[in-house]
């Protein structure tokens, strides 16, 4: 692959990457696995695809031409636009996984239900 299109790959995906991101929610209640989902393929093409510009780099030099200088400057900006983005979704993802792990730890808490009722009351029973 050549290293403009490399380039020109990798600005098509990182803007998909990025107009995702703008429509997720970052609270993720809203949002099902399918958006997360696509957003972690499109960072594995991504991926791929600086691994494809990397090796064209070895072969053709890193004397850029001026449209390559435009779309690196164009992912600059993109690049940019998309770190916090990811990092707020990073860190909504682990709240996620605390609280369920808090809740998992919460009701681990309580022995199985063995008819402890009382005239239609139920009493908690710690282990």
């Amino acid at each position: 692959m050549r290293r403009i299109d490399a380039l020109n790959q990798l600005h098509v995906v990182t803007n998909q990457i990025a107009k995702s991101l703008g429509e997720i929610n970052p609270s993720m209640n809203v949002d099902g696995t399918e958006m997360l989902e696509g957003i972690n393929y499109m960072i594995k093409r991504r991926d791929e695809t600086i691994k494809l510009l990397d090796e064209a780099m070895e072969k053709e030099g890193k004397d850029w031409t001026e449209d390559e200088r435009t779309l690196l400057q164009q992912l600059s900006v993109l690049e940019e636009k998309i770190q916090p983005k990811l990092s707020e979704l990073y860190s909504a993802f682990s709240d996620q996984m605390r609280r369920l792990q808090q809740g998992k730890a919460a009701a681990n808490n309580y022995k199985p239900q063995k008819t402890a009722y009382s005239d239609g009351a139920f009493f908690d029973q710690r282990k």
